[in-house]
């Protein structure tokens, strides 16, 4: 199974709990990828999408995506715009933010994503906020969880998840890796229709 770790705003591969996680899954026997992004104190949208389309290259049914603030809403991004082979198996959201006003990320915002389409370009979503994340409200988290019906993690504490180790996360990512790779998107949602006949 492959995890593709993105960074955000201000970071590297080399940042934060990257290193860490980076081992952690190694250490369990997945292929890890993290591609370092162009320019990451002035991000732009187009550029870091097309470095996560050519340095991914195809998506498979046993990727793991994981972005961590706005290296979430970047992932989103790449989801939007790589061919559609196959259906990654999963996406996971760390604090990342629904929208920002500020001119410097606005790109990332300023066109609606189609919530509708991209529901459907991962099996399954994960969405990790801290309660207590100071830089992105955890409203923002409670927001994708519900577009994407996504199992929603908000642990007490975390902040924005910029220190070194952060044992929720890899478990997190362990626990729907375990998960059956599902080849039907949208199998694993409920059918809100079975008292129909």
């Amino acid at each position: 199974m492959r995890v593709i770790l993105i960074h955000g705003y201000k970071a590297t591969p080399k940042s934060g709990f990257f290193p860490w996680l980076e081992r952690e899954l190694r250490a369990r026997d997945f292929d890890v990828i993290i591609p370092e992004l162009p320019a990451p104190e002035e991000p732009d949208r187009d550029v870091w999408t097309e470095t996560l389309v050519k340095t991914c290259a195809s998506l498979k049914e046993t990727d793991i995506i994981v972005g961590h603030s706005l290296g979430g809403a970047a992932a989103l991004r790449m989801l939007e715009a790589a061919e559609a082979r196959s259906t990654p198996h999963a996406m996971v959201m760390i604090s990342t933010p629904w929208m920002i006003k500020d001119d410097k990320f606005r790109g990332f915002f300023m066109s609606e994503l189609d919530f509708e389409v991209l529901m459907w370009r991962a099996s399954k979503f994960v969405v990790i906020h801290a309660q207590n994340d100071s830089i992105i409200p955890v409203d923002h988290a409670k927001r994708y969880a519900s577009v994407f019906h996504a199992t929603l993690v908000t642990p007490e504490i975390g902040e924005h998840f910029q220190g070194e180790e952060y044992p929720i996360i890899l478990q997190s990512i362990l626990d729907v890796a375990a998960e059956p790779i599902i080849y039907e998107p949208g199998k694993s949602l409920a059918d809100d229709y079975t008292d129909i006949r």
